[in-house]
């Protein structure tokens, strides 16, 4: 294979490309790593694009990527790109680059990518990550976690969501895994043995139900998983009892979660390894070991009705018993001329064609997952020497493992030991006496996981495609800004709490009556998709992502908020949207002490949305009305209104009220960092925010900078905005100014779904305060042609415990500025697009970091 050689740079190593398996992989000539072999030759085949697997060493300039996209096949198809040892903006922004350089589109990952089984590729870092789909010319997509893609692979299949106060369902290659909350050793080690042995299967789902040695589940977490599914997805379904589960000594899991679901549910004996299309079922032993290979391999159970006893569980599946034998019935099949062999739960029954009295008890004994059953029985003692002969024949038959853990028993002695014996395997050691099951109550009652929804150790960055240690994520601001916020006020905080400077005159609206309680079910909240929020302050807010934007919003219901204070040490603020010539003085946006601060702290912000309803009064509840019809038309609002509806329909209308015109006095407030009512509503807007869909990619909007303004950004590489930033996914005909500012956004968010039907802006995306840039390049508007200015949006692998920005991210920032350029000439090439009106024309145009006085 000939090497791609080049001459930009010395210092470059030569690339090669080779096909391996079923990836063709580019790789410094003569250093092709043992990892991304394996990978490529365990990966499965990709019938729709070409599979390419990067081996590139970190920090590597753009020049090379340039060789990378030159070595690509020549032809029409897309591009499935594996890049090893990088991070979610570095794949992201290469994605995006290849897609536009080669005119192609790219899948690339968005997270750390992991091995499955049976060649499969998982991709998983949190909210909304995933393989993602970048179309030239178009923005990016997501397009699903698991590669190859099942027929099940979901949004709700895609995202980690709690349970119950100790329950968490996470999103594996092969499934869900309905487990523990938290991530010590024990479970990342359970998590990497599941993900090692189960295989990704296109229409089953396997879903694992608790952690061995961790704390016992109980049916509330079944339900409420059960309940997120659509109707449709319940019919693939397998569960699989891998940890402690809470019910009563000697029940059947099974039974109970079909009695309890009041559907007929279909269970797993054991993990289902090897092969996707027809994987191999070994038992789960009390430790968490695999046992043998079970024989019956799904079990459908019925529920009972009442006042009867349960109906006995149905073989829907099983392996063949010896290897070429005859069926002569559902799971009978020949062994000799006087003998038949039958799959039942525990094994196998060697018997006479005939069933004997003992039949149908051996069938109802539930699997050991530690012994295999080898029972023989006979309708005349006479035989019995002759069965038991075939039995001690049979085994020898079997493969090793099952072989090793066989026990030969006549039909009498195990149905009497059955009788008296205690639960074994999994049942003996971790089955704990039952909870009383009230899952409906358990509905109503408020919960709080020991963990974020997103906390399960993925790491926004790895070195390698395997599945990455837990650590700490690093804070995107320095450690000062994410303290905890405090509010000076009683539980329900309201304006005349918000401390000293929402104390003067007209910064203070009336105190209103505590509005009724709302009823809703309180789920915890998840960390925050934006790094500068998230990362800053372990904010907890869940976000559910939404596939669908085509409603609109009614208009928004007229209300007053509390006048928001304009005033910081004396100082009188005035309004930024002055042209550029009377901008006489522009500053560095102070860093606002904690109380002043959009950023959300740790112990939530319930007090803040409280604050907002009252404040809101009666005008809460028509809004609230609107805002959940549409909610409840898209599929990604379903499981968060039924989990805290109160929670997200009070951040909706916040995001809606804040995108009218009441909320365009927040942003100077929070620049100047004062202290007021614009902070706890500013925090529900942020809460309501990250519930949107994100925006990867170019973001732009026009505005007419003075010149000290660009003396600032050419002085200072590094800015935070404090106040939420608008931008727009392409240019405005409409938009009046002298410079484009062009930001590479990899957190902001969409809010075409919460915008008003009249005076909304469609394209409009949002940065949340608090969010980091990087200056790139700077060009002054002068007579030749317009001005610009290009960022790149930091994120929180960027920017260490003591805010220091990594400055080995060089790559990253050749990546943004190519991309951009690329974008800026093919908007030029379009026609003009109008797409912000008069009314919200002022919301866009403040260079994010500055303040204008």
């Amino acid at each position: 294979m000939p090497l791609l050689t080049r001459h930009t740079d010395s210092s470059d190593a030569d690339l090669a490309k080779h096909v391996v398996g079923n990836a063709l992989v580019i790789y410094p000539a003569g250093r092709m790593t043992r990892e991304t072999q394996e990978l490529a030759l365990a990966v499965a085949a990709d019938e729709e694009h070409d599979l390419v697997v990067v081996d590139l060493p970190a920090g590597s300039p753009i020049t090379m990527w340039e060789a990378v996209a030159t070595a690509l096949p020549r032809r029409g198809r897309g591009v499935r790109l594996v890049i090893g040892g990088r991070s979610r903006e570095t794949t992201a922004l290469a994605g995006h680059w290849l897609a536009q350089r080669l005119g192609r589109t790219v899948l690339a990952p968005d997270g750390p990518v992991i091995r499955g089984a049976g060649g499969s590729l998982f991709v998983h870092a949190g909210q909304s990550s995933g393989w993602v789909r970048f179309h030239p010319g178009r923005p990016p997509r997501w397009e699903a976690k698991r590669f190859p893609r099942p027929s099940w692979d979901s949004t709700v299949m895609s995202e980690n969501f709690p349970t119950s106060a100790r329950g968490i369902a996470e999103p594996l290659p092969g499934g869900v895994w309905i487990r523990p909350a938290g991530d010590d050793p024990l479970l990342q080690h359970n998590r990497m043995q599941i993900i090692e042995a189960m295989p990704c299967q296109q229409d089953v789902i396997g879903v694992v139900l608790g952690s061995p040695g961790g704390i016992p589940l109980n049916m509330d977490d079944i339900v409420r998983f059960w309940r997120e599914l659509p109707d449709g997805t319940k019919a693939k379904l397998r569960f699989i009892h891998y940890g402690p589960m809470s019910i009563p000594r000697g029940a059947v899991l099974g039974q109970m979660i079909a009695d309890v679901l009041k559907h007929e549910i279909v269970c797993y004996t054991g993990m289902p390894t090897g092969v996707a299309a027809e994987p191999d079922i070994r038992t789960v032993v009390g430790d968490g070991t695999f046992g043998w290979y079970s024989f019956a391999r799904e079990l459908a159970y019925r529920p009972a009705k009442d006042g009867e006893e349960a109906p006995a569980p149905r073989i829907i599946s099983h392996r063949l018993p010896v290897a070429g034998a005859q069926e002569v019935a559902p799971e009978v099949y020949w062994y000799s001329i006087d003998a038949v062999v039958e799959v039942v739960q525990s094994g196998l029954l060697l018997r006479p064609p005939t069933p004997t009295p003992h039949t149908d008890a051996i069938r109802a004994i539930p699997l050991d997952p530690g012994t295999h059953n080898l029972t023989y029985d006979a309708v005349d003692d006479r035989d019995l020497e002759r069965m038991r002969y075939l039995a001690e024949d049979l085994q020898q038959r079997l493969d090793k493992t099952t072989r090793l853990v066989s026990r030969i028993v006549h039909a009498v002695e195990s149905i009497g030991a059955q009788s008296a014996v205690r639960p074994v395997g999994i049942a003996q050691q971790q089955i704990e006496p039952s909870t009383t099951v009230d899952w409906f109550a358990g509905e109503l009652e408020q919960e709080a996981t020991a963990e974020p929804v997103g906390g399960i150790g993925y790491e926004a960055e790895v070195t390698s495609v395997l599945w990455p240690s837990p650590r700490p994520r690093r804070p995107a601001i320095p450690a000062a800004t994410a303290a905890p916020i405090r509010l000076e006020s009683s539980p329900t905080p309201g304006p005349a709490s918000m401390g000293p400077a929402s104390t003067g005159a007209g910064s203070m609206a009336p105190q209103l009556p505590d509005l009724p309680a709302v009823a809703a079910v309180a789920a915890p909240d998840g960390p925050l998709d934006s790094a500068a929020v998230s990362a800053a302050t372990g904010s907890t807010v869940e976000e559910v992502p939404v596939e669908s934007l085509e409603l609109s919003v009614p208009a928004v219901v007229s209300v007053e908020l509390p006048d928001l204070p304009v005033e910081q040490a004396g100082s009188e603020i005035q309004e930024t949207s002055a042209p550029a010539k009377e901008r006489a003085d522009a500053r560095i946006q102070p860093v606002p002490e904690p109380e002043a601060s959009a950023l959300l702290a740790k112990r939530g912000i319930d007090d803040e949305r409280a604050w907002l309803r009252r404040t809101l009064a009666s005008e809460f509840g028509t809004m609230s009305t609107a805002v959940a019809r549409v909610l409840s038309q898209h599929p990604g609002f379903q499981g968060a209104l039924s989990r805290s509806s109160a929670q997200v329909l009070t951040d909706a209308v916040a995001v809606q009220l804040y995108l009218s015109g009441h909320g365009e006095d927040v942003d100077r407030a929070l620049r100047t960092g004062a202290v007021g009512p614009h902070v706890p509503f500013a925090r529900c807007v942020v809460a309501g925010l990250s519930r949107l869909p994100s925006h990867r990619g170019p973001a732009v909007f026009t505005t007419s900078p003075s010149e000290q303004e660009l003396d600032l950004y050419r002085n200072r590489k590094l800015i935070t905005e404090w106040g939420f930033l608008h931008a727009l996914v392409g240019p405005c005909a409409e938009q009046q100014g002298t410079t484009d500012v062009l930001v590479w956004s990899m957190t902001a968010r969409r809010t075409k779904l919460l915008e008003a039907s009249e005076n909304g802006v469609a394209d409009r995306v949002l940065f949340v305060p608090g969010t980091s840039f990087k200056v790139l390049e700077i060009t002054e508007a002068d007579e030749s042609g317009r001005g610009r200015v290009l960022l790149r949006e930091l994120t929180a692998v960027e920017i260490d415990e003591d805010g220091r920005v990594d400055q080995n991210r060089v790559s990253l920032d050749e990546l943004a500025l190519n991309s951009l350029h690329r974008q800026v000439d093919k908007w030029a090439g379009t026609g003009p697009v109008t797409r912000v009106g008069p009314a919200a024309a002022h919301r866009f145009g403040a260079l994010p970091g500055l303040l204008v006085d």
